[in-house]
């Protein structure tokens, strides 16, 4: 029984915060400003800086090591071949 409370009351808390989100001040509703502050803001700047060089260098690990597989697969063909040709 005291899960399904705590379902119905995260409901309700929910619905209230989506009704105040709602509210406008001035010409915008505080959804949109705090939509402008989370896309904005110095600390979302930054981190969606970190974010991209972090897909980079996902990006980098991935094409180096897929080159270095590639190089190391070719060189024991190559090496294969050549000991078939004698």
């Amino acid at each position: 029984m005291s899960e399904l409370i705590f379902i119905i009351k995260c409901f309700v808390f929910t619905m209230i915060l989506t009704v105040v989100m709602q509210v406008k001040v001035g010409n915008s509703s505080m959804e949109q400003y705090s939509q402008w502050w989370l896309t904005k803001s110095s600390v979302s700047i930054y981190i969606q800086s970190v974010a991209a060089g972090g897909a980079l260098a996902i990006k980098n690990l991935t094409s180096s090591v897929k080159n270095g597989v590639t190089g190391t697969v070719d060189s024991y063909r190559q090496g294969s071949k050549a000991q078939a040709g004698r």
